[in-house]
């Protein structure tokens, strides 16, 4: 039996755009950690049914002008292809975000894009596994951070616009495991953009000179060539004879070193492709067995772009020569 379908007219629909979100308001930071959770493709969703301050990974502020609003946020388990998204602006009360991938980011070459550089309250930032190869130029913008964490990503070089006039207020800076692809020895691979800083010229020398900093971690990179010895190193100044006198654990041999990141408690430099000498004011650092140097400083792996297995020439057997000098201090 032939059925004929009835004559309709046409049906238009017509979708309008969201409403803006509601700037500076718990509502609005609600809609915008929904947008940025939705943009990246996080496997794991915020419980809506639930107030934003039960939220997995979310802490509000308890009281004061901000009160509600998102202190810190972590993004998770997520792939994409794009900057940080456009959303993420709206979060101005955080001081803390947290945004890493658990994908094949190696693959990526991102930017982190411009929106995050407009969050000039953050004291925390840790952009990881995220496929980053370079930084926003508004990057600097966020002079407030204290602790910046751009690990496993793939950046060829360290970025320019990491500088202490650019970060007044940092002391912490996370540059590990920036590899792309694994080599082992760089004299006989012939690929390209393999990360790792793999194309700094030579240890970042600038980087030394970061007297704020209490933490530097640089592990498990391409970072090639000697230790600079920075002797003659303009910007760099020399332990003196008074600062030496005044404090009773500091031995004399320091006197006329270059004093070298005298404030770093953790630094770690291991298992990239250094080579040569390990220069003096390195091996008689006032903080040198703190570092745990046998494990975070000495310890290189793989081959060098000449062929040579990587490592110091001049690697202690122990830490006794230190202890010598350092008598004042106990062995730990």
């Amino acid at each position: 039996k032939e059925v004929s379908m009835g004559k309709h007219d046409g049906l238009k629909v017509v979708q309008k755009a969201a409403l803006p979100i509601p700037e500076n308001t718990p509502a609005g930071d609600s809609l915008a950690l929904l947008a940025v959770s939705r943009a990246l493709g996080c496997f794991m969703e915020f419980d809506t049914a639930e107030r934003m301050e039960h939220w997995n990974n979310v802490r509000v502020w308890k009281d004061g002008p901000n009160k509600g609003r998102v202190r810190y946020v972590q993004f998770f388990m997520f792939s994409t292809q794009e900057p940080i998204p456009y959303e993420i602006q709206y979060l101005t009360a955080a001081e803390e975000i947290v945004i890493y991938s658990n994908a094949n980011q190696f693959l990526r070459n991102l930017d982190t894009g411009e929106y995050i550089t407009k969050l000039t309250n953050l004291k925390r930032l840790t952009i990881g596994a995220y496929g980053l190869v370079s930084l926003h130029p508004d990057f600097k913008n966020l002079k407030n951070l204290e602790y910046l964490d751009l690990s496993s990503n793939c950046f060829q070089t360290i970025p320019e616009i990491l500088t202490p006039e650019n970060f007044p207020n940092l002391h912490a800076l996370i540059l590990n495991a920036n590899q792309r692809n694994t080599v082992y020895d760089l004299s006989n691979d012939t690929r390209e953009n393999i990360g790792g800083f793999i194309d700094e010229p030579g240890f970042p020398v600038r980087i030394l000179k970061w007297n704020n900093l209490d933490t530097l971690r640089l592990s498990v990179n391409y970072l090639h060539g000697e230790i600079p010895d920075l002797m003659y190193e303009p910007g760099i100044p020399k332990w003196t004879a008074e600062e030496v006198h005044a404090c009773d654990t500091l031995p004399e041999i320091l006197i006329g070193l270059p004093k070298v990141l005298p404030d770093t408690d953790f630094f770690a430099i291991n298992y990239n492709r250094l080579s040569g000498e390990l220069p003096e004011w390195l091996l008689f650092h006032p903080k040198l067995d703190l570092w745990i140097p046998y494990s975070l400083v000495f310890a290189q792996e793989g081959k060098t772009r000449e062929g040579l297995n990587a490592g110091f020439s001049n690697e202690p057997v122990s830490l006794d020569y230190y202890y010598e000098h350092y008598t004042n201090k106990k062995f730990n």
